[in-house]
C-alpha cells in the first residue's frame, strides 16, 4: 500500500476537550428523498432487507456475555429483548466503547467498581448502558421510509418489528447501501466528504482513542503517524469489542484495574488496511467500493495521494436520499 500522507489543508482534530465543529450535516425539515431510478424494483420491504435473524441479548445479560456475542457474531450491535423476544432496546459497540473509558458510562467503572474490570463486565447488566427506547421499524415499511427514518434519527442500525411485535430482524446502513443503484449520480465524493479528520496518532493510547470515538461520535477513526503525518491504520469500535470480546484484553495483566488495559498503545488494535477513494470520483464509486471492501467508510484522497477528507455510507445514503 502506498503511503497516505495527510494533506497540509487538513487539520486533523486529536483533541477529546476541543470544541471544534466537524461540519455535522443536518436535514431539513422540508427535504424530502429523490428516489428517481434510485431504487432498485421490488426490494423495498423491510422484511426483504433485513437481516435475519436479528442477532439479540436478553436484557438481564452482563457486559461481558454482550462483547462476547458481537465477537463471535462481528456485529456492530445488539437488540435486547425479553423471554418472549419482544423489544425492550438496544445496544451498539460505541455504548460499549463509551462504558469501557471513552465517555460518561465510564463513570459506572470508576465509582460502581472502583475500576475494578472483571467486577465492571461480569456482574453489570446491559441495561444500564443500552437505549431503552429505540426507534424501529415494521416489516411492511418501504425502503423509502426506512432510509427517512434512519436518516431524521442518525442511526446507523434499527430493529425490525412484526405484527406481533416481535423482533424479526434488523436493517443496518450497509444493508440499505447494497439495494439502491449508484451508476452516474453527478455528484464527486469532494462534495459530501467530512474534510476535518476526526484522528489519533500512532502513540496514543486505547483510552484516548475510545474517548475521541465518544466524543464525536464516529465508529471509526484514522491513526496517523506523529512523526511523518501518513495514516498507519484505521481503529473501529468494532476492533474495541473484539480485543474485549475474544478475551485478548485479559491475557497479561497483572492486576484488575481497567486503566492498565486503557493504557495499551492503539497500534496493538488498529487495522492496517487502508481503504481510499479519490475526491474526484463518484459518489456511486465510493459506494461500491464500501460493498467490495466491506467497509463502512473510505478516506478520501487527492491526485497526489494525500488523504483530504472522509466519507462514511451515511454521507452516500444522505447524498442519494436528498435533493
Amino acid at each position: 500500500m502506498t503511503n497516505i500522507k495527510v494533506s497540509k489543508a487538513v487539520k486533523p482534530v486529536t483533541s477529546i476537550s476541543s470544541k471544534y465543529s466537524i461540519g455535522y450535516r443536518y436535514i431539513r425539515a422540508d427535504s424530502e428523498p429523490n428516489w428517481e431510478q434510485k431504487i432498485r424494483e421490488k426490494t423495498g420491504d423491510a422484511n426483504i432487507i433485513a437481516s435475519k435473524p436479528a442477532i439479540t441479548i436478553n436484557y438481564n445479560s452482563t457486559i461481558l456475555e454482550a462483547l462476547e456475542k458481537m465477537h463471535q457474531h462481528n456485529v456492530r450491535g445488539l437488540i435486547v429483548t425479553d423471554t418472549k423476544q419482544s423489544l425492550k432496546g438496544i445496544v451498539m459497540a460505541t455504548d460499549l466503547v463509551n462504558y469501557l473509558g471513552g465517555g460518561e458510562f465510564y463513570n459506572i467503572i470508576q465509582k460502581r467498581y472502583a475500576k475494578n474490570l472483571f467486577d465492571a463486565i461480569r456482574n453489570e447488566k446491559i441495561s444500564s448502558i443500552m437505549n431503552t427506547m429505540p426507534v424501529f421499524v415494521k416489516t411492511q415499511h418501504k425502503l423509502t421510509e426506512i432510509i427517512k427514518i434512519m436518516a431524521f434519527n442518525n442511526l446507523g442500525m434499527i430493529p425490525v418489528i412484526d405484527d406481533q411485535n416481535k423482533v424479526f430482524g434488523v436493517i443496518t446502513e450497509h444493508d440499505i447501501v447494497k439495494h439502491i443503484t449508484y451508476k452516474n449520480t453527478g455528484k464527486k465524493v469532494s462534495s459530501i466528504m467530512t474534510s476535518n479528520i476526526v484522528a489519533a496518532y500512532d502513540n496514543d493510547t486505547l483510552k484516548r482513542a475510545a474517548q475521541l470515538m465518544s466524543l464525536y461520535g464516529f465508529r471509526r477513526i484514522p491513526v496517523i503517524s506523529l512523526s511523518s503525518s501518513e495514516i498507519t491504520g484505521i481503529v473501529s469500535a468494532k476492533d474495541f469489542i473484539n480485543y474485549f470480546g475474544s478475551h485478548s484484553a485479559f491475557k497479561n495483566l497483572i492486576s484488575y484495574d481497567i486503566e492498565q488495559i486503557l493504557s495499551t498503545p492503539l497500534t496493538q488494535i488498529m487495522k492496517k488496511e487502508i481503504n481510499t477513494i479519490n475526491e474526484n470520483a463518484d459518489v456511486g464509486d465510493a459506494a461500491t467500493e464500501m460493498i467490495n471492501s466491506n467497509t463502512n467508510s473510505l478516506i478520501v484522497i487527492n491526485d497526489n495521494n494525500e488523504a483530504v477528507g472522509i466519507i462514511t455510507e451515511r454521507d452516500v445514503l444522505m447524498s442519494l436520499a436528498l435533493r
